[in-house]
Order: C-alpha cells, then structure tokens, then sequence
C-alpha cells in the first residue's frame, strides 16, 4: 500500500512540474499581436486560426495525453473572434490576447518528466463533446454569405457526429442592432438556412436539422440599438441526442 501511495505522490508531483514549465515556455512563445497594427493582425491571426484549426483535427493532437487538444481548440474559437472584429477593421484586447495566448500554448508541448514507474496515463477525455455549441459562423455585415472558411468550421461538426452521438442539431440566426426589426428577423434566418443548407451538402439530413432565427434581440455582446458589431453577426449551431 506504500508503495502504491508514494507512486501516486511521484505522479502528482510530475504533472505540477510538467504544468509549470508548459506554462512558462508558452508565455515567452508570445509574439506580441497587441503592438501590430490591424493591416499586419489580419495575415498573423488568420495563420494562427489555421493552425489551430488544423491541430483540433490533428490524429497527434487528438490522441496526446497532455492539453493541447483544449490548448488548440480555445485557440480556433478566440482567434476566429478576432479575426471576426478585424474584418471591420476593429481590434479586440481580449480576443487577441487569447488567441494568441492559447496558440502559444497549443504549439508547446510539455517538457519530459524524470523517468518514474507509474502506469500509463489513460488518455484524455474528448473536449468536443462537451458543449452543446458545435459551430459559430460569422457573417460580413448585411451579409447572409457564408465565409471562405465555412466548410473547415462545419467540417469538425460532421466529423464529431458519431463520437459524440450527435443527431439533432438547431440552427440559429442572429445579427447585430443596425437596421430595423423587421430586416434583421429576414436577414439572421437568411443566414440560418444558408448554413442549414451547406451542412446538407455535407451529409447532414435535412430531418435532423432545426432553423430558426432571432434577429437583433439575442446579441453575444450588449451594444447600443444601431450599432454594427461582428460578434453578433452570427449563425449558432447547437447539437443533441
């Protein structure tokens, strides 16, 4: 029974040095995106979105015992945030600081532990199917045109069906608070069913898709009335079983 205990001891204490110098050498890997200007941020975070995209789906990221699978897609979602605020030309502190945080992280791996003799870890729970939101899309302003990295996004969705027993999905519509009532209901599910319609054509059934839409009057972030904002110009995906 000691020996068991102290093996435990020895595990913990490795993964706390471990942690620590993840944490650190991801930290110096930080290339300063709050010094760039918006023409140079565009480029920089558009290639750290595709990387971390490419990494969510990454059979090495995907079967490694350590975070970056969390690291790589908190990566994808904040890095596509800011590049939603770029595109009109506008630079969010906390989309960009995370995005470039978590894609530091994402691209280290944690340094070799001193060799202990415990048993191999099991491997890490999968992150995909922890929440309900399978896929954010953002739209252009007064735009139901889906962006160029549609299929990417929709893409792990399809992919994530089986593992996470996915059969339902609701497809939402939003837009932000310029323009009227009346437009932005038509605008928000103009949006919802050209997402609907690219998620048939990859594969989804027709039958296991529910779209509706809400306009203006359920923003991601609170703005005065006829204010544009990109973060609500958006279609949320949200799966089911």
């Amino acid at each position: 029974m000691e020996d068991v205990n102290m093996k435990k001891l020895l595990s913990i204490g490795v993964g706390l040095v471990a942690a620590c110098g993840w944490s650190q050498a991801a930290s110096a890997q930080e290339s300063g995106l709050s010094s760039m200007e918006v023409g140079q941020l565009r480029p920089e975070v558009q290639r750290r979105y595709d990387e971390a995209l490419a990494a969510t789906q990454s059979p090495e990221i995907l079967s490694a015992t350590d975070s970056r699978h969390m690291w790589a897609s908190e990566a994808k979602a904040w890095c596509g945030i800011a590049s939603g605020f770029l595109k009109n030309s506008i630079r969010d502190p906390e989309s960009l600081s995370r995005c470039e945080r978590f894609h530091a992280m994402m691209s280290m791996r944690a340094p070799d532990p001193q060799p202990v003799v415990i048993p191999p870890p099991p491997p890490p729970p999968s992150t995909a199917c922890e929440s309900a939101l399978a896929a954010t899309v953002f739209f252009e302003f007064d735009s139901s045109e889906l962006p160029a990295n549609i299929d990417e996004t929709l893409s792990f969705t399809k992919q994530n069906m089986a593992q996470c027993r996915w059969n339902r999905f609701t497809i939402i519509g939003h837009t932000d608070r310029s323009g009227s009532d009346k437009y932005n209901d038509a605008l928000s599910m103009r949006r919802a069913q050209a997402v609907s319609a690219r998620m048939q054509s990859l594969g989804i059934a027709a039958s296991a898709l529910a779209v509706s839409a809400k306009g203006e009057s359920e923003p991601k972030v609170e703005t005065p009335d006829g204010e544009r904002n990109p973060t609500n110009r958006r279609v949320e995906v949200t799966a089911a079983n």
